[in-house]
Parts: C-alpha cells; sequence; structure tokens
C-alpha cells in the first residue's frame, strides 16, 4: 500500500506547525492536522524566549513576530517579602537579546501559514481518535463533522500539547501525569507597565508564581501558575481560578489593576512536565514539545522546547527518509537526541523548584541578587531555561543566595 502523505502531524500548535514547515521545505509531502479552525486562541503566558525567537528565525517568521509582538528587554522578579530585582536579557550566542510576548492567537497562525506556505497541506475541524501502526505505513483514524476521516503515511508525528486522551488511547501513559495547573486573563489598562516580564512570588501558592507579560504598552496577560502534587499540596487552593483571584487581589497586582478592564475570559489550562521519564516514540510516531512533557518544570515555558523538538524531530525524520529506515531502533535515535539534549536540564529545573521556590529561600536569595551581580545573572538565566545555567550553580553560588556572601 502506498500512503497518502509522507508525514501527517497531529495538532497544529509551535511544535507541530514547525514540523510541519521543515519537512515540507525540505520536499516531503506534510499533512497537518487539527480539532480546530484557524486562526484559534490558546491559553498560554504568550512569552517567547531568545532560544525560540532563533528558531523563528531560523522558520523565517522572526520579522512577522516581532511586528506583531511586544519586544521585552528585560525581567523583574518580585519577593514575597517585597523586595525585588530586575536584569536586561543577556546577549548570548547569535540569539536575540531581548524577548517577545506574543498572543498565541496569532503566533500559531503565524506559523500554521508559514507550513501551509512552505507545501503543507493543513486540515482542520479533525478530531484524532487512533493511530495504527502497520509494517509499511501509519493510519491515522478521525472524524470531521461527524463523519469518519483515515489518513496513511510513513510516519505520524504527535504535537497535541497537554491533551493526555490520544496518548492514553495509544499507550503512551499509563495514568493522567501530573502537571502544573495555570490561569490567565487579558487586561487592558494596566499601571505600572514597561518593557520588562515581571515574576511576582507575593499572593500566589507555593510552589508557583503569578507573571505579568505585556502585551502593549497598557495591556498584559496575566495569570499564575502552581504545582498542586507537592508538600504544600493541603494549604494550595483548589482550582487555578481560585489561585488566579488570590493572585489579582495581592497588594502589588491590585495596584497595577486598579483602572483595568478585563478583556477576556479567565482561563485555566494545565501544564505537563514529565519529559524525564516520558516515553517519546513508539511504532512509526514521534511525540513533539508538551506531548513528550517537554514544558520547563520550573517556570512552565514551553514554546522554545516546542520548537526546537520540531526542529530535532524534522532532521531525523528527513535522515529516516534519506535513509528509507523506519525501524523502531531508527525512531529510538530521536529519544536520543532528546535525552541528551534536555534530561540534566531537566532534573537541574526539577531540584532547584523543590529546594528554592519557597517565600523563606526566594527572599534571601532575591535579597542577595540585589547587590551579586554574578547570582543575578544565574537567576535570569534559570528563568529563561538557558542550557548550561546548571553549570553555574556551583556552592559559592548556593552559599550567596543563602547567607549573601
Amino acid at each position: 500500500m502506498r500512503p497518502q502523505h509522507d508525514v501527517i502531524i497531529i495538532g497544529a500548535g509551535p511544535a507541530g506547525s514547525a514540523a510541519a514547515g521543515f519537512l515540507a521545505e525540505a520536499g516531503l509531502d506534510s499533512c497537518l492536522l487539527d480539532k480546530a479552525e484557524f486562526p484559534r486562541d490558546k491559553t498560554c503566558g504568550d512569552g517567547l524566549t531568545p532560544r525560540a525567537l532563533g528558531l523563528l528565525q531560523d522558520l523565517g517568521v522572526l520579522d512577522l513576530a516581532s511586528h506583531a509582538g511586544k519586544r521585552i528587554a528585560g525581567i523583574e522578579v518580585h519577593a514575597p517579602g517585597g523586595l525585588s530585582i530586575s536584569a536586561p536579557i543577556p546577549s548570548r550566542d547569535s540569539l536575540p537579546d531581548y524577548l517577545l510576548v506574543l498572543p498565541r492567537y496569532q503566533l500559531d497562525n503565524l506559523l500554521k501559514e508559514r507550513a501551509v506556505a512552505s507545501g503543507a497541506d493543513f486540515q482542520g475541524s479533525i478530531h484524532v481518535k487512533d493511530i495504527r501502526p502497520h509494517p509499511d505505513h501509519v493510519e491515522v483514524c478521525g472524524e470531521r463533522h461527524g463523519h469518519p476521516v483515515s489518513l496513511t503515511a510513513q510516519l505520524a508525528l504527535i504535537a497535541t500539547g497537554a491533551n493526555s486522551r490520544l496518548l492514553l488511547n495509544l499507550g503512551f501513559l499509563d495514568r493522567m501525569p501530573g502537571t502544573i495547573l495555570a490561569a490567565r486573563a487579558y487586561f487592558e489598562g494596566v499601571r505600572g507597565l514597561g518593557d520588562s516580564l515581571q515574576a511576582h512570588f507575593e499572593g500566589v501558592p507555593s510552589p508557583g508564581y503569578g507573571w505579568v507579560f505585556p502585551i502593549s504598552a497598557t495591556a498584559a496577560n496575566i495569570g499564575v501558575g502552581f504545582w498542586p502534587h507537592s508538600l504544600m499540596a493541603r494549604w494550595q487552593p483548589s482550582s487555578s481560578r481560585s489561585a488566579f483571584d488570590q493572585f489579582v487581589q495581592s497588594r502589588k497586582i491590585a495596584w497595577m489593576l486598579q483602572e483595568a478592564k478585563r478583556t477576556s475570559p479567565v482561563q485555566g489550562f494545565p501544564i505537563r512536565f514529565d519529559f524525564p521519564t516520558a516515553r517519546t516514540f513508539s511504532e512509526r510516531i514521534l511525540l513533539l514539545g508538551e506531548s513528550a512533557g517537554l514544558v520547563n518544570p520550573l517556570t512552565g515555558e514551553g514554546i522554545d522546547l516546542a520548537l526546537e523538538s520540531a526542529a530535532i524531530a524534522s532532521k531525523n525524520v528527513l535522515a529516516m527518509f534519506s535513509q528509507r529506515d523506519f525501524s523502531f531502533e531508527r525512531l529510538k535515535d530521536y529519544d536520543r537526541e532528546l535525552r541528551s539534549r534536555f534530561q540534566k536540564l531537566f532534573v537541574f529545573l526539577n531540584r532547584m523548584r523543590a529546594l528554592y521556590v519557597n517565600p523563606l529561600i526566594l527572599n534571601r536569595a532575591i535579597k542577595s541578587a540585589a547587590h551579586l551581580p554574578e547570582l543575578k545573572a544565574l537567576m535570569v538565566d534559570i528563568l529563561l531555561g538557558n542550557q548550561d545555567a546548571s553549570q553555574g550553580l556551583t556552592w559559592r553560588t548556593v552559599r550567596q543566595a543563602i547567607l549573601g556572601v
């Protein structure tokens, strides 16, 4: 049987659309499926790190994204006790020395359109229910407007984010994974916005943090996220909406919102971050981005990791087609590359969250960072998810964070 496509990608978020674009541009017949029609909204913090911007440059859409988004020059961190630090975005290698805040409604459509312009076939309103590997192809089964749909390809890539139903059905998950619980809303008329992202640890569950991400001079994406599966679980709110309501009533945020108007519903969303133990492939199937648990376990940021996984998957898929090798062992090379790139980073960030995201340590660490440039720079690297951040964490920096010396 000759498959209808070379590759079918399920999910047109950043990971799926980026992969579809990379593969189509390289000459493969890539079919991109999504349960929605575009443009569509996606609940997120909307922040794009320098690593994400570097990949948008590779995709040829950075100029468009920069024109549509809000350019961010720095980061502010506000401790539970009221102290704060600020720092510019560091210049690293060839990456931009700024961030962008771009609502997913715009970003995802931009990436989907880029994939289509590169030659990918986009089909919306398709609810994928099953993927059936065969010796010489893979079959993707679903529904569109109540009618059955069946498509075939050499390989399938799953990029459905935190939606775990399909992964449970396919056996990638034995049970629902632990998640970060988050909620966000957009506000207009916000006081005190500048050109920095704000991370707040006052008025939020522990471990967790709140954010204020400007999308213009007077509007912002404001939200909160927390880790419910922790030693603090019994003292945490019952839902992400409860945590959000608590956060916007905190002293600093209440002042910022005193004359503001909420311009969107408050929307809650789960975030997977279980990459160290997650499965990333099976026969003729690869998982990308959050479907593989690839979300920063300290900050909840996942767009940069989604785009990076799309680039890694695309490179491996092109090699498979070049070699005409779609064997289980060849698919395993994708997992090996992900582990080599991200496993140590995730272990490090998980430990950072467990040890330091609590009011006592945060107050001390931010007080110390206020007068220790080396420690402040390390904090910024950690918040941005820079992969060499773990190399900067020594007993000396731990002592600086806790004792200020």
